[in-house]
């Protein structure tokens, strides 16, 4: 008779141990799905989070320092569009007008006749000094001054990299000069010559 509540006792035991087990299994999927959905949703919610985030404007001219596209290493003389004229900054094609342009052809000086020069030299003035300076006596007066100005320059002159920068500049002066003293009595600050620019340079 002692036996019999042994056994009893050993099965209660044994169901009472199994029992945690039983009741847990179920559990293991569904927390499982619950972390997967969590982290789903993380995920979801950061990827809408940036595509709402407004993206970094941009300033006008960030980067430039006005005088044309550094990355392109333009010094704003070589698009007359953008070359700002002196009296606000608008530009040429708002406050000037071409002159030209003025095709010149000539020997180098020093070559002994055997090689030759020859380029178109445009000349951008103040728009109210465009009919006066278009007359063709003073047009004339303008071409005989660039004329001269490239006898200054010798063959090795011509070679440099640098010879158009130094051509506009030189052009520049020259002429605002000779302008001048067509026309005396001109303010210092009211320029004649807005911009020159120098294409199809060809020495042969």
């Amino acid at each position: 008779m002692s036996e019999e509540p042994k056994k009893d006792e050993k099965k209660d035991a044994k169901a009472a141990a199994d029992a945690p087990a039983k009741k847990s299994g179920p559990l293991i999927p569904i927390v499982a799905a619950v972390v997967v959905l969590a982290g789903i949703g993380g995920g979801v919610g950061m990827f809408f989070a940036k595509s709402l985030t407004p993206a970094p404007v941009e300033k006008p001219g960030a980067g430039t320092d006005g005088h044309g596209d550094p990355a392109a290493g333009g010094d704003g003389h070589g698009d007359p569009a953008a070359a700002a004229d002196g009296h606000g900054g608008k530009g040429l094609l708002v406050d000037g007008k071409e002159l030209g342009p003025i095709g010149l052809k000539g020997n180098v000086t020093g070559s002994g006749g055997t090689r030759y020069l020859t380029l178109d030299v445009g000349l951008w003035v103040p728009t109210k000094d465009h009919g006066t300076l278009n007359d063709p006596a003073v047009l004339r007066l303008i071409q005989s001054r660039l004329e001269e100005t490239t006898k200054t320059y010798q063959l090795e002159d011509l070679q440099s990299p640098n010879i158009q920068a130094r051509m506009k500049k030189d052009f520049a002066t020259a002429l605002e000069r000779l302008l001048r003293s067509v026309k005396p009595g001109r303010e210092a600050e009211d320029k004649f010559v807005l911009e020159v620019t120098v294409t199809n340079l060809l020495t042969q």
